[in-house]
């Protein structure tokens, strides 16, 4: 009697995407438990959670490629799917967060203004200055809020990519 076993190989983008929802969700949790609890969820230690988490996820796709291929995981397979993990966690953490301010409660933006202004205050910026600030804030907050978790979320990917790589010794590419 022989034994079938079929193993899917999974590709970098399935694993990127598969763990990036899981990242999104975690983001997603933190920002909505540190608004509901009053913080400014835009700046303070409490970011880290969702950053720590992201890259630790990230470890985990990286490695669960590794596990289902090869074992051997290239540069460049790990930056893919640091990118398509970054696709999918920073498009439903930003989403949900901007369905959150603009339907449901506009305060967390509000405490990040209001954080913003007392430490402008607090420097001996002019008023005209503060609210000339508070307003390109508020028009461009969404843009750079997506800029920035792309780009840093794929700054997060080319670095710990650089520590799980493991090179096909023979050289082959999969």
């Amino acid at each position: 009697m022989e034994e079938t076993t079929t193993s899917q190989i999974l590709t970098t983008r399935s694993v990127g995407m598969n763990y990036g929802l899981y990242a999104g969700i975690i983001s997603t949790a933190v920002f909505l438990i540190t608004s509901l609890l009053g913080y400014n969820p835009f700046g303070g230690g409490l970011n880290y959670i969702g950053t720590v988490a992201s890259i630790v996820l990230l470890v985990f796709a990286q490695k669960k490629f590794k596990d289902s291929g090869d074992g051997f995981m290239s540069y460049g397979q790990g930056v893919g799917i640091g990118f398509w993990f970054t696709i999918i966690s920073a498009t439903l953490a930003i989403g949900v967060m901007y369905i959150y301010i603009n339907f449901f409660d506009y305060a967390p933006l509000q405490r990040m203004l209001e954080e913003q202004a007392n430490k402008m205050q607090e420097s001996g910026t002019p008023d005209s200055t503060i609210e000339t600030a508070q307003e390109w804030t508020k028009k461009l907050f969404w843009v750079f809020a997506a800029i920035g978790g792309l780009i840093g979320g794929l700054i997060i990917a080319l670095v710990v990519s650089i520590f799980t790589q493991k090179k096909n010794p023979q050289g082959d590419m999969v």
